[in-house]
């Protein structure tokens, strides 16, 4: 059996088959690696296991009271199943082998600052996440997205963390789908349709109540990308900066924390959202202003993020605050645009901590705007929010 102990951990990856006819020789070889080592953690790792029976799965057990520290990696389907059924995955810690895929010659549906989604066929595509991305945060994504989809929120069906080479995937099935953005550039006649579809897609994820046992607090995650600038804005900014954030009303409505014409998928005339990883609770001014960040303040690069004309987003942002407004005044509506542009301005001012990857330069012209314009006209949003 093949071994390897580092780092206090004892890796042991057994080969073929555990069963009555072996079991007594691999226990026996297990333990004298325990001995030898005294090991702190075991990984067995199951990448060449083909089957293990009742009194292989006693060894098991038998390491797991032995060292506490001791899980299953790389277990094939059938392995995975064998663990499963048998109770132990409640017991012991059991990981599946990943898929492996290739995206040679697939269609790019869209990139973004994590990950590049793939079609892979005519009924999947898959999220593609870059070789420095957590794999916890891969993780809470699927996460996220089913328990999304059992919300009730339209989403795309999840289904598996699959592996590219060195980097890790999510599959999501969305038969003959396209973008959001991509189905308003081509039928510009459906415009009017589209937005609306829009607008009311985002509306019910914020009239939908998160279960906050497992979603984040916006405003907590605000609040730690303004500590973690305390090298870039005084402690007078940063304090105007929490100010305003602690300042906002509590809500437990879904906020999806990345919505624009690409995060949204068009399947059978229905909109589905997709890149859950950002999704957590909170008052929906702060999807709001993600949405007047990317369609209002970053008109430059609106047509090289989404592929539509400046304008267009501006008018798609412009009918979703009436759509979803509707009963106010106009001077309402006006006053509500003014707030959720001032909260845009704040999550231009945290981007450098948002996106890790930013480029430098970019982040420097951010900080500039953000001490001269942004910060010193914040005061005003304290309070502000009665919508």
């Amino acid at each position: 059996m093949e071994s390897i102990f580092t780092d206090r951990t004892l890796t042991v990856k057994p080969d073929g088959r555990i069963d009555t006819s072996n079991a007594s020789e691999v226990k026996k070889e297990l333990f004298e690696l325990v001995d030898e080592h005294k090991p702190e953690k075991i990984i067995v790792d199951a990448e060449k296991l083909e089957y293990i029976s009742s009194v292989g799965l006693r060894v098991v057990l038998k390491l797991k009271k032995t060292v506490d520290d001791t899980s299953i990696i790389n277990a094939s389907p059938e392995i995975y199943d064998i663990f499963d059924m048998t109770g132990f995955t409640d017991i012991i810690e059991v990981k599946k082998a990943f898929r492996e895929i290739s995206v040679e010659g697939c269609e790019v549906i869209g990139k973004g600052g994590n990950g590049t989604v793939y079609r892979l066929d005519g009924d999947t595509i898959v999220k593609l996440y870059g070789e420095n991305e957590s794999f916890d945060d891969i993780k809470r994504e699927i996460s996220y997205s089913k328990t999304a989809f059992v919300f009730g929120i339209p989403t795309a069906i999840s289904f598996d963390i699959v592996k590219c080479g060195s980097c890790y995937g999510i599959v999501f099935e969305l038969i003959n789908a396209d973008t959001l953005a991509n189905r308003i550039c081509a039928e510009p006649e459906k415009f009017d349709e589209y937005s609306m579809k829009y607008s009311a897609i985002v509306k019910k994820l914020h009239d939908t109540e998160a279960d906050t046992s497992i979603f984040a607090n916006i405003k907590g995650l605000y609040n730690k990308w303004i500590d973690e600038l305390s090298g870039t804005y005084t402690p007078d900014e940063r304090s105007i900066l929490h100010e305003v954030i602690n300042s906002t009303p509590d809500s437990s409505g879904i906020i999806h924390g990345d919505i624009h014409p690409k995060n949204i998928m068009v399947q059978d005339d229905e909109l589905l959202f997709i890149d859950m990883a950002d999704l957590s609770y909170g008052h929906h001014i702060f999807d709001y202003a993600g949405i007047a960040l990317t369609h209002i303040l970053a008109k430059p690069y609106v047509k090289q993020m989404f592929g539509i004309e400046a304008d267009t987003a501006e008018k798609l942002y412009n009918n979703m605050i009436n759509a979803n407004f509707s009963g106010r005044t106009d001077r309402e509506i006006e006053k509500i645009k003014s707030v959720i542009l001032g909260y845009a301005g704040i999550k231009y001012a945290l981007s450098p901590a948002i996106s890790k990857t930013q480029d430098l330069g970019l982040n420097k012209l951010i900080i500039k705007k953000a001490k001269e314009q942004i910060i010193p006209n914040a005061k005003r949003l304290i309070g502000a929010i009665d919508f």
